[in-house]
């Protein structure tokens, strides 16, 4: 399944343009009942350090072809869901065609959440 994914998250190494260039995403947030108490698990603050150490999980194939086309979305990762209560969460993977990702300040995955998030 393709996901539409946006990510407010600017601070993070996979954000590139508010897209996400990760390969996969992990939401985690067990027991949330609202979006605030979920967060993206797989933030990792913009350094060197973190762009070396999350390499592996880099989407390169929707980086390249998000490069040469600015008309949809090409960097889709696959998403991991531990909000049990939510409405997308089909067994742990995420069902929503359309997710966002908050965390216009964070500086660690405390500061993300996933707005997407239905009970």
């Amino acid at each position: 399944m393709s996901v539409k994914l946006s990510c407010s998250a600017v601070n993070c190494v996979h954000n590139m343009s508010s897209l996400c260039a990760a390969n996969y995403i992990e939401v985690s947030g067990a027991s949330a009942s609202s979006s605030v108490a979920t967060e993206c698990s797989t933030f990792a603050e913009k350094g060197l350090k973190n762009a070396v150490t999350n390499m592996v999980n880099m989407n390169v194939v929707g980086e390249v072809k998000q490069v040469f086309n600015n008309s949809s979305i090409e960097m889709s990762p696959k998403i991991k869901c531990e909000a049990e209560t939510c409405n997308y969460n089909d067994n742990k993977i995420c069902s929503a065609t359309n997710v966002q990702i908050h965390g216009p300040s964070a500086s660690t995955t405390e500061g993300t959440q996933c707005e997407t998030f239905v009970q």
